[in-house]
């Protein structure tokens, strides 16, 4: 069954690794993660790093900061691949955020960074699943390279660009769903999913939506959709989940256009979606009306 870690109270990393670790996040700034790095180099661990080079809204004396970090602790590092990254007039990003050591991986919503892991609404899913370990590892080695990742992975995993389709299954799936999200995006299908699911859709947002999700959310609510926004304190809402009774999804994909975006998420069953229908009713409790 699937481990799934709720930042904020409680974070696990499988950086216990034999022969090697493989790290591709948009952003990566957590002391405790680089230490953990540098140790598995000190014991003679092959480490791999792929960062994104333009994160929105990063100085470029913190870019320059966040690499040094990776090359000082002797990981090689990539910049994510030109396909992903931003340029003049194009919001495009290596927005993933996933680990793994030939084992185990770690996919989740989860930025490495110390308010990822302290101050928001995170989840991050541990997986001894071997397929999904070989996906994943999959689009780790196209990306390092700058080839393309193939089909299979996009059959295991929630990965973007090309993405859509799962999500909206989920959303459409039998019976009521809950959805955290940091954005309410703009996309035309996931907003019409959302309406026909109407009162049986319940909806968390930051309370720091822009005005564009706004109206979204005027729309949505005229429709039936509950939406209640959580304040920035003390709990920031960044993850990005959907839960229903039979599926569930996690993953770095905001609800966005489709984007062209390195995406990369899980779908859940089991066990795993009672764990992420009990926190999301203590976020509900805590969230307030729009």
């Amino acid at each position: 069954m699937p481990d799934i870690e709720i930042s904020l109270y409680t974070w696990r990393h499988p950086y216990k690794a034999h022969r090697s670790v493989d790290l591709n996040v948009y952003y990566l700034s957590s002391r405790p993660v680089i230490h953990a790095l540098a140790h598995a180099v000190g014991r003679g661990v092959r480490v791999r790093v792929i960062l994104d080079k333009y994160p929105y809204g990063m100085k470029p004396w913190q870019i320059r900061e966040e690499a040094d970090a990776v090359q000082a602790i002797g990981a090689r590092l990539h910049w994510a691949p030109a396909r992903f990254e931003a340029a003049p007039g194009r919001y495009v990003f290596d927005h993933a955020k996933y680990v793994c050591n030939g084992h185990e991986c770690e996919i989740g919503t989860a930025n490495f960074d110390w308010t990822a892991f302290h101050r928001n609404r995170e989840y991050l899913d541990l997986t001894h699943n071997p397929r999904v370990i070989h996906a994943a590892m999959q689009v780790f080695q196209a990306d390092w390279t700058g080839q393309g990742a193939g089909s299979t992975p996009h059959r295991i995993l929630v990965l973007s660009p090309g993405s859509d389709a799962k999500i909206l299954a989920v959303i459409d799936q039998h019976g009521p769903v809950d959805i955290e999200s940091e954005e309410m995006g703009n996309d035309r299908a996931i907003l019409d999913a959302l309406a026909a699911k109407g009162r049986s859709a319940r909806v968390i947002l930051p309370a720091s939506i822009s005005a564009q999700d706004r109206r979204n959310v005027a729309w949505l609510k005229s429709r039936g959709v509950q939406v209640r926004l959580l304040p920035k304190h003390p709990l920031y809402m960044h993850a990005k989940m959907i839960t229903g009774q039979d599926e569930a999804f996690i993953g770095s994909e905001n609800f966005s256009e489709a984007s062209l975006d390195r995406e990369m998420g899980l779908l859940l069953h089991g066990g795993a979606i009672g764990k992420l229908q009990e926190q999301f009713n203590r976020d509900w409790a805590r969230a307030g009306e729009t």
